[in-house]
């Protein structure tokens, strides 16, 4: 699954259990910070608790751990299906 960032960039989901995620991103952003992404037209809110630079895609060079905000039902279930 691929978000849009708000800010500009974008991240890819490698794991997710519907709370916690792990995306490879191209931005980075330290501990704490809220992220917006827009993905199928809903707004998903990540809080960062990790960031690191990885070599594992080049063009998203940065892998974020933290856990989504706010989400509902139906953005829970989404991210579940794939």
């Amino acid at each position: 699954m691929e978000f849009s960032w708000r800010r500009g960039g974008s991240a890819r989901i490698v794991t997710t259990d519907g709370d916690s995620v792990t995306l490879l991103s191209s931005l980075s952003a330290p501990p704490g910070t809220p992220l917006e992404a827009d993905f199928d037209g809903l707004a998903y809110r990540v809080k960062v608790r990790a960031c690191r630079r990885t070599d594992e895609v080049p063009e998203l060079p940065f892998r974020i751990e933290g856990r989504f905000q706010n989400l509902s039902r139906t953005q829970r279930e989404r991210l579940l299906a794939g």
